[in-house]
């Protein structure tokens, strides 16, 4: 029975109770007054032993009278309590419960009958916190293990093919209830399966796991099997999945015009996928041999980059015959390839290992354009494979696109360029030539020390924030001018975060700010706006028309200061390059430095001070290897 059936069924006995209680007292003579006390006696004042108070409220009597002996009965009381607004009186009864041993069936058993509704209002129960939370997760932990019990689910998914109706039906309910797990392992029975009927059978059941299906569907759509991908067509069709509408025409008169319409959406920002509260997308991935699925959460970002590469890549197979969709795919690929762990299998395909130094040449442009830093290193790789300096050489002048390379806001870009560029060695100058001396001192700077700029309208405040860092591992330099702060910057091989305040002159914080946005050198930098009192939506504006720049208070305590660099950290280049690899480019850089200054390639010119550079300190007791000299 609910508590509200025991407050529908004790009504009628309360309106009852009050009428004859109200009648009685009516009839009862007021009570005497208290006898004083006699001449010379202080009257007792102490307070007799109060009677303990009786609970009015049938419902709640009801509750708390309940019989109780098994442990469904126990936490049938509680939750009654908990509905009734008395949670408080259920501690007793949370305690002897307590003291109970429960097993897993049992547990299983009060899920299955209070549902997971129950156990989160027992979890969130203030007043029987922290026993209600941890009783309430030990019984769904042991539901959620028995549902998803693979021999259970691979029981399930048998009977989904049943003679009987009936057993179809409850398999196919259960199966669903299972989540996400059910509905993977039925995907990948309809893919081994080869029997009509069983395959029909599964293939209902799936229909009815929308949308849990939908994302593995996406991925098995790239199966070889025909059968396979019939049955998986059919199913996104009939589910309207969305994102297969390009991958699926209506008509092959229509699919090119699809696809590239759909390309453009996205490329322009229409989000493919719906983000969970991490801003994270959850991608699936089909194994054709194993008949297996698998998935892993990315950031919504590299999530549309790989979701635009696969229609991308639809499209050049539909027109093999267009430079343009070609040259775009293989940008995409490899950038896809890279960022789900996969690029040394792209790199190696025929895609990249046999185009022509035009098509690497012009698709570096693009990466390097778009920020596809996987795709910029694989194709700096396969430039650097055809051995020929030639393809630093330029019709109109301007620097070829891998001499454009050490210009990336991406340290790895820029290595590898400059690697490639050593290794091709060429004999006269070339456009961009003297960009090499620039980035061999750089990188030869590196010490293997972490860094930061603070500028602050006063060296007094900017040297005591930059000194408070030193808490947090960073060695920052202050200065009170923006001039200094992005020269400083620039200059600043193991920069790691940019404190600078919005009141910074010289320049004002604007043109500082984009200054160190377009430098190669500080473009990946976090960079933290301090701003003053009333200053913080100006912050907030300017910061949103940047990548990886966020606006905050200036911190005037340790804990803000904390909170501030720990956001810095997060907003850091996903594929920042450590310490000990740092320190190895800064070694291999003044090898190159030594070679190179010797005279023989007299249209470089280097700096004394580069030439000079002090050595790395090991960051780590073991000696990083250094890069292979060319």
């Amino acid at each position: 029975m609910t508590p509200h059936q025991i407050l529908a069924a004790c009504g009628l006995a309360t309106s009852l109770l009050l009428v004859t209680s109200t009648t009685t007292w009516s009839q009862q003579p007021l009570p005497a007054p208290p006898a004083a006390a006699p001449p010379g006696k202080t009257a007792n004042t102490a307070p007799e032993p109060a009677e303990p108070l009786l609970e009015t409220n049938p419902a709640v009597r009801s509750a708390l009278e309940l019989p109780r002996k098994e442990p469904r009965e126990f936490v049938q009381a509680v939750l009654w309590l908990i509905d009734l607004g008395r949670p408080e009186l259920a501690k007793p009864i949370l305690a002897e419960l307590a003291k109970l041993q429960v097993t897993d069936a049992q547990r299983i058993a009060i899920v299955a009958e209070f549902g997971s509704q129950g156990m989160l209002h027992l979890a969130r129960a203030k007043e029987l916190a922290p026993e209600g939370a941890t009783f309430a997760d030990a019984c769904v932990a042991a539901a959620s293990a028995a549902a998803n019990d693979p021999q259970r689910i691979a029981d399930l998914v048998k009977q989904l093919a049943d003679p009987s109706p009936e057993i179809r039906t409850i398999a196919r309910n259960d199966l669903a209830a299972t989540g996400q797990a059910g509905a993977t392992a039925a995907l990948e029975a309809l893919a081994r399966d080869t029997d009509p009927g069983r395959r029909a059978a599964l293939v209902a059941a799936i229909e009815l796991m929308h949308p849990l299906v939908n994302g593995p569907l996406l991925a098995m759509l790239e199966t070889s099997d025909a059968n396979l991908h019939g049955d998986v067509a059919t199913l996104l069709q009939r589910l309207a999945v969305p994102q297969a509408a390009p991958l699926l025409p209506a008509s092959s008169a229509s699919a090119e015009r699809v696809l590239r319409t759909a390309l453009k959406n996205y490329q322009h920002g229409m989000p493919p996928f719906a983000v969970d509260d991490s801003n994270q997308v959850e991608l699936w991935k089909w194994d054709d041999a194993t008949k297996k699925l698998s998935s892993a959460r990315v950031p919504a970002d590299e999530a549309q980059v790989i979701w635009i590469a696969r229609l991308a890549g639809e499209l050049a197979g539909m027109r093999p015959d267009n430079y343009a969709d070609q040259r775009q795919a293989l940008v995409l690929r490899l950038e896809s390839a890279g960022l789900t762990g996969n690029q040394a299998n792209i790199v190696a395909t025929p895609r990249i290992s046999q185009a022509d130094p035009q098509m690497l040449n012009e698709a570096l442009t693009d990466a390097l354009k778009n920020n596809y830093s996987h795709a910029a290193l694989a194709i700096v790789e396969a430039l650097a494979g055809h051995g020929d300096a030639n393809i630093l050489l330029t019709a109109d002048g301007n620097p070829s696109s891998l001499a454009d390379a050490l210009n990336s806001p991406n340290r790895s870009v820029r290595f590898a360029a400059l690697k490639a560029i050593i290794a091709l060695n060429p004999a006269a100058p070339y456009p961009g030539s003297s960009r090499v001396p620039e980035a061999l001192a750089w990188f030869a700077g590196s010490t293997g020390e972490r860094q930061a700029v603070v500028a602050m309208p006063t060296n007094a405040a900017a040297g005591d924030l930059a000194g408070k860092l030193a808490a947090h591992q960073l060695a920052a330099e202050a200065t009170n001018r923006g001039r200094h702060a992005v020269d400083m910057a620039r200059a600043m091989p193991e920069l790691e975060a940019i404190l600078i305040d919005m009141n910074i002159l010289a320049p004002d914080i604007r043109q500082a700010l984009y200054e160190l946005r377009t430098s190669p050198t500080t473009g990946d930098v976090p960079v933290a706006l301090l701003a003053a009192d009333g200053r913080l939506a100006a912050a907030k504006r300017l910061a949103a028309e940047h990548t990886r720049v966020i606006a905050v208070p200036r911190p005037h305590t340790p804990e803000a200061l904390a909170r501030i660099v720990e956001d810095l950290i997060k907003l850091a280049a996903r594929d920042d390059v450590p310490a000990d690899e740092r320190v190895a480019q800064s070694e291999q850089a003044k090898k190159w430095l030594a070679a190179l200054s010797s005279g023989n390639r007299p249209f470089y010119t280097f700096r004394r001070t580069a030439m000079n550079a002090p050595a790395a300190p090991r960051p780590r007791a073991e000696a990083p290897q250094a890069l292979p000299a060319p």
